[in-house]
């Protein structure tokens, strides 16, 4: 019968791998057990006494333990490089800042409570005071400290000209009534300076030339004896009324403070003084022009007034002398001296004068009442001649302006709904109303910490 060859598994481990060590015996590479092979059928015997060998374990000790460490570390260190390759990858996907980055710069929010342009010699810079937070991690370790910060940025570049921190946010939080209201800002033309209302008890001075913000509470009363006991709280007056402030010490003594005088009046004196006529008030008085917007029919007719009046020399006012319809007039301290109309009737809307002077008189206003109607700029003379009109692409907020001898600059913010809106300085050239949106006061950037 002729023999026949069939594949078989070791009945010892499974392994179908073995040597043939003659025409019907094998063995089995893996354990060593010998196939012993019948014809028509497969007898398998195992050899107990057979003595199989694994392959040798290397010799650590000897010249090929150098080359196994070398293998070894090569292994490690490509295994380090892919990890750290994989996680470098997965944050550079995530960020668009790098490792190096994130390490050396600090995210900053702010939140501005006055932008202000002012006249810095021939030059305008902004005037900022911002609510300032750092990111929480870096304002921890104590160099970046959250708080309230003034400064100056120069108009035409935007260049930070000066920031200082005015107070921590810690401190602010102990102070009672701590707060900044937009209207608590002005500028007292009898003297020449800004101020400012922090909180609702101190008075600070802005100087624009020395780029400094000082506080004047105490050296402003420093001579009157009536605030010895302390400011307790402190307003502007109504611009009409003059330029100065409404105290109260603490006793509760209500006086009206005129720094361009240095006069302290109770309330008595001070409805007194500012009714009496100027043949009672001798060399305290000048002339002054100003110009009056009449608003009428739903306030869509407008036109420019020019107003001669006298001026009491930094001391109490009656000088609101008509409603803004101008439909009767009041001059209780008979300091009216005429007015008449300086322009047309024009139609217009939401119109307003932002800034005027001995030359120029700057107006903005909507040309429809339509809700996203565009902001239009317009310049004229003081003799209601229109120089240039400027429409814009869009409805702004705008804020107050201030003048060089070739510029004038303007804050203006958008008025999103569905958005945060932010504040851009504007530029438009005297002559021919050319407009440049120069910069944004930025509200959200990184600082670098090198």
């Amino acid at each position: 019968m002729a023999t026949k060859i069939r594949a078989v598994k070791c009945p010892n481990c499974g392994s179908e791998k073995h040597d043939q060590l003659d025409s019907k015996r094998f063995r089995c590479k893996n354990c060593g057990t010998e196939f012993f092979i019948d014809d028509d059928d497969i007898n398998i015997n195992v050899n107990h006494r057979y003595d199989y060998s694994p392959p040798p374990i290397p010799n650590l000790n000897g010249p090929s333990k150098l080359i196994n460490l070398f293998a070894i570390a090569a292994v490690s260190i490509v295994t380090i490089i892919v990890v750290f390759g994989s996680m470098l990858f997965r944050h550079s996907s995530s960020s668009p800042s790098s490792l190096l980055n994130e390490d050396t710069t600090v995210e900053v929010d702010e939140d501005y409570k006055y932008i202000f342009p002012m006249s810095r010699g021939e030059n305008v810079c902004f005037f900022y005071l911002t609510r300032r937070c750092y990111d929480s991690d870096v304002a921890n370790k104590g160099k970046y400290i959250d708080g309230y910060y003034y400064g100056f940025r120069d108009a035409q570049s935007g260049k930070i000209l000066s920031d200082h921190l005015l107070i921590s946010s810690e401190d602010a939080n102990k102070l009672n009534g701590f707060s900044f209201n937009s209207d608590n800002i002005r500028y007292f033309h009898q003297v020449g300076r800004w101020y400012i209302i922090v909180s609702p008890r101190y008075i600070y001075e802005i100087d624009p030339v020395s780029l400094t913000l000082k506080d004047v509470t105490k050296s402003l009363f420093a001579k009157k004896t009536a605030m010895n006991t302390g400011l307790s709280q402190v307003e502007f007056i109504r611009e009409n009324a003059g330029e100065g402030f409404l105290v109260t010490n603490n006793m509760a003594d209500t006086y009206y403070y005129f720094p361009g005088t240095d006069r302290l009046y109770t309330k008595e004196a001070f409805e007194y003084a500012r009714t009496l006529p100027p043949s009672a008030l001798q060399s305290e008085v000048r002339d002054s022009v100003y110009y009056w917007l009449q608003r009428t029919e739903n306030k869509k007719k407008n036109r420019l007034w020019k107003l001669h009046v006298k001026f009491h020399l930094g001391d109490p006012q009656d000088s609101y002398y008509f409603p803004e319809d101008m439909s009767c007039v009041w001059d209780s301290d008979h300091r009216l001296i005429n007015y008449a109309p300086i322009s047309d009737t024009f139609v217009a809307f939401h119109t307003a004068i932002i800034y005027q002077d001995a030359n120029y008189i700057l107006l903005t206003y909507t040309p429809t009442i339509a809700e996203d109607a565009n902001t239009v700029f317009q310049l004229r003379r003081t003799d209601g001649q229109i120089l240039w009109t400027k429409p814009l692409e869009e409805r702004l907020r705008v804020g107050p302006a201030a003048r060089n001898n070739k510029k004038i600059w303007v804050r203006v913010e958008t008025t999103y709904r569905d958005k945060s809106n932010d504040a851009y300085c504007y530029s438009f050239d005297l002559a021919d109303g050319k407009c440049q949106n120069l910069y944004v006061f930025p509200t959200e950037y990184k600082l670098s910490t090198k």
